[in-house]
């Protein structure tokens, strides 16, 4: 008889662990990145709005944790919690799963009100002076050792220059950009966003392909995202928090 107790010992040990790993709350690591996610916006931004009630439509909760980019990401690919906010290259393809795309994000250029430049045209563009961040991320267009940068801290700093006129193009996130500007009315008046935008990233969930159970919680996201934009709560909470969701 002691073999058949074990069995149902170890039975209801299994039941109870995975009773415990599913009231748990899915951590995220993730970035202070307004006006999509910020720990000083309401409800943590309109992306987390939208991660929480996708979760809570396949029964679980999350915990946003905000962090410097560096540690999301070594966290994340260690497993310890899903990176919020992912975009897509053959490096992380190797080590994560993804959910689908969340929101598309826009890059491009903003410039000055009224100063129309062909950036398009490459003789153009290597004439100009861009400002950038240290580090970010370039589309093909500007992966170019023709080109000159203006390397800064961030955005606005790089928008501050072309009020100055000391750059002539500022590259970045459209609606991070967008919500810069709107945040500072002179700056608004002197500067905006230059269409088209040079590139298209998708803003995804990922989770390292070692975290137990990753595949199971990207299935219960993606259904969960499905149903909120169906019922039109995706859209609705994108437009409260000022989000272009026209993609």
């Amino acid at each position: 008889m002691r073999l058949p107790a074990l069995l149902l010992s170890f039975a209801m040990l299994t039941c109870a662990t995975a009773r415990a790993q599913d009231s748990a709350p899915v951590i995220l690591c993730l970035t202070e990145f307004p006006p999509f996610n910020s720990e000083q916006l309401p409800k943590q931004g309109p992306l987390i709005e939208l991660a929480t009630e996708a979760f809570k439509r396949a029964g679980r909760r999350i915990d946003a944790q905000f962090m410097p980019w560096a540690r999301a990401l070594k966290e994340a690919e260690g497993g310890r919690c899903a990176l919020f906010g992912i975009w897509r290259n053959a490096a992380r393809d190797q080590v994560f799963d993804y959910s689908k795309p969340i929101i598309q994000m826009e890059l491009g250029f903003f410039g000055r009100r009224g100063v129309a430049l062909d950036f398009n045209d490459p003789r153009v563009l290597a004439g100009l002076l861009i400002g950038i961040q240290r580090a970010t991320y370039l589309p093909p267009l500007l992966d170019n050792k023709n080109l000159r940068f203006d390397l800064g801290n961030d955005l606005l700093s790089s928008m501050r220059k072309l009020v100055r006129e000391r750059v002539d193009l500022a590259y970045g996130n459209r609606a991070l950009g967008q919500h810069l500007l709107a945040s500072d009315p002179d700056l608004g008046a002197a500067v905006e966003w230059k269409s088209p935008a040079l590139e298209v990233k998708d803003h995804l969930l990922g989770f390292a392909k070692s975290y137990e159970g990753g595949g199971a919680l990207l299935k219960g996201f993606n259904k969960g995202l499905d149903s909120m934009k169906a019922d039109g709560s995706y859209r609705k909470i994108l437009s409260a928090g000022g989000l272009d969701v026209a993609r």
